[in-house]
């Protein structure tokens, strides 16, 4: 047996096996053997069949077999030897054209895509921006006012507004607005505006004093949903998809009355540990805290940064792209997809992403870059600190961070995305170091603006 290979053009190879009989007769013979011993054929005993016939019956699909394990353990082993980068997997060439139970001489050809030749270094001339967002007073209001609602606590008020908390009773009605005989009668439920889906059922429990009686349906109110509408009108999940109206008197609402702003409000925003005294002290541990929830923001926008100019450093990389459309097209017949074909809104997608995982992989290797157990564990931090932000705990005690990343990575998927993350922390951090960042402050409607210049 021998392995040969021919460089094509520049992103192209022709990887040819040639394999002789003698090269695996011995190995099909054993195999057919053991094919008479385990299936014996009709007739005959475990393996007492003759060699003869066993070959006529096992001989193709065994030869195939031997062959197939055997051609491409040489195909891999010649790659890896050589080190040859290639892309996707070797597809055969559709010139190989062999028959297995008589030709004596057999050459097995594969085309190879070649993964472009990449010479970038990174230095201090290559200039990646950082956007830092501005934090305006406007921006420190929004967050207090929303801090004030959400540890305010809930009185007795006169009017309802969207976010009042409304306790009542129900009655359900016939189809000509009368009370049901033997309807649905629900002596207390408690009903929050903001939680209905349905806008038009939600303005009704606005500006509504204690004593009103209104109509409403609670199946459109919530959108069909079976477990509010049980939990709404106090009966089992299989009686709930009521769709009656239903009219309600409203006995009691409750008011969200806003936090004081004191020393207790800023220890509940901040953590029981802050030395924060008075109002102005407060805004500007806000600000920083806002500052400091807009990082992840301003890394994510430097990987955007980076990909594109590295991406452009590296020059006009060459791909295979026919290659790779074919080599896209038999993963999906592989996969059994309805559709196999590749478009060219697919295929350019496909190879931008392709050029900077290509970049990527190089700048790893130049700047040596490896992930340890300790980079995991970080991004599982900076994760669990991001989710617990999202519900305005912006300044979470650490071991409740830290018990929220370890709970985050017992779930599969979501400790895989961290792995992922680990990694681009590592490496998007070795790229801060070798290139010159320029650090620029502007508007949150600026920073939103570079998208959108994006997809122009």
């Amino acid at each position: 047996m021998n392995v040969s290979f021919e460089q094509i053009d520049a992103v192209n190879g022709l990887l040819t096996v040639d394999i002789k009989r003698d090269d695996f007769a011995a190995d099909v013979a054993k195999e057919v053997a053991k094919m008479g011993v385990r299936h014996p054929l009709k007739g005959f005993r475990p393996g007492k069949a003759p060699k003869s016939l066993l070959m006529k019956f096992y001989g193709p699909s065994v030869t195939a077999d031997v062959v197939d394990r055997m051609v491409g353990r040489a195909m891999y082993d010649y790659i890896r030897e050589n080190k040859l980068h290639v892309l996707g997997e070797p597809l055969p060439n559709e010139t190989t054209k062999v028959d297995l139970m008589n030709d004596d001489e057999m050459a097995f050809k594969f085309d190879l895509g070649m993964a472009p030749a990449i010479e970038l270094k990174l230095n201090k001339r290559i200039n990646v921006p950082y956007y830092n967002i501005e934090v305006t007073d406007q921006m420190v209001d929004d967050a207090i006012a929303h801090d004030r609602k959400r540890l305010g606590t809930l009185v007795d008020g006169e009017v309802s507004d969207k976010e009042s908390m409304l306790r009542g009773s129900m009655i359900e009605l016939d189809e000509n607005g009368n009370d049901k005989e033997d309807g649905i009668k629900v002596e207390r439920t408690v009903i929050s505006p903001r939680y209905l889906v349905d806008e038009e059922e939600a303005a009704k429990f606005v500006g509504v004093k204690v004593g009103d009686t209104f109509v409403f349906n609670p199946h459109k109110a919530n959108n069909g949903n079976i477990a509010e509408l049980a939990a709404l009108l106090n009966v089992d999940r299989n009686q709930a998809d009521v769709k009656s109206d239903f009219r309600i008197t409203i006995e009691e609402i409750k008011v969200n009355k806003e936090a004081e702003m004191n020393e207790e409000f800023f220890k509940g925003v901040l953590g029981t540990e802050t030395e924060v005294k008075d109002e102005a002290a407060f805004r500007e541990a806000v600000r920083e805290m806002i500052k400091r929830a807009n990082v992840p923001e301003s890394n994510y926008r430097f990987t955007v940064d980076a990909q594109r100019v590295l991406t452009e450093k590296a020059g006009d990389l060459q791909l295979p792209e026919e290659f790779l459309k074919r080599f896209l097209k038999v993963r999906r017949e592989e996969d059994e997809k309805e559709n196999t074909e590749v478009t060219d809104e697919e295929a350019q997608s496909m190879f931008k992403q392709l050029r900077w995982q290509l970049v990527k992989d190089h700048i790893a290797q130049e700047l040596g870059i490896q992930v340890e157990k300790e980079d995991i564990d970080a991004a599982a931090m900076v994760f669990a600190q991001q989710q617990l932000s999202q519900y305005g705990i912006y300044n979470a005690p650490e071991d409740l961070i830290k018990q929220q990343a370890e709970r985050f990575m017992q779930e599969d998927r979501t400790r895989e995305m961290i792995q992922e993350h680990a990694i681009d922390n590592k490496f998007y951090a070795a790229v801060k170091e070798a290139v010159k960042v320029n650090v620029k402050t502007i508007s949150v409607e600026d920073f939103r603006k570079l998208y959108e210049d994006d997809e122009k």
